[in-house]
């Protein structure tokens, strides 16, 4: 698993290749498989594979530029229905997301997330194209492709963040 860590990277440059469906329900699966405070599974998946979604949200928002070339993309809102507590919501959604990461690295694929909440211009631009009900907090997006550029390794150890308590 360390090695997955280690090697995955923000992609923002992706191949013009086709994603088969069953590769992204397994992203899907691992999301689910996220950790959530008293198995509330408060998260929900919107998947775009719209090449005209995509594109449209590539030319609001700079910080989503990369979905131009992204073969798909998954929103991550956390649903107050199930829990209205918008820390927890972004917590297991952060958790979701970072799983989806792990397990399109483990699928040969790049990922790029960007934030979408808090910053209420990226949440309305998410709500509104996609046409999200209120009760969903749109918590992250995701772009999904295979990788067009390479990243080198990093080792971001640093102990001067680590305190012992023995």
């Amino acid at each position: 698993m360390l090695k997955a860590i280690l090697k995955r990277r923000s992609i923002r440059a992706f191949k013009d290749e086709k994603v088969q469906e069953e590769r992204i329900k397994e992203i899907l699966k691992a999301a689910m498989l996220a950790p959530t405070a008293r198995n509330t599974q408060t998260w929900k998946f919107t998947v775009i594979e719209n090449r005209d979604v995509l594109n449209s949200l590539a030319a609001a928002q700079k910080a989503m530029s990369m979905m131009k070339t992204a073969a798909f993309a998954i929103v991550v809102s956390g649903d107050r229905d199930i829990l209205n507590d918008e820390a927890y919501l972004y917590v297991h959604s952060g958790a979701a997301i970072e799983n989806m990461l792990l397990e399109a690295y483990e699928e040969g694929l790049g990922t790029c997330w960007c934030a979408v909440g808090p910053i209420k211009e990226r949440m309305d631009l998410i709500k509104e194209t996609l046409k999200l009900p209120d009760n969903l907090l749109p918590v992250g997006i995701v772009a999904f492709g295979v990788a067009d550029e390479v990243k080198e390794d990093v080792d971001r150890y640093d102990p001067d963040k680590v305190n012992w308590v023995k």
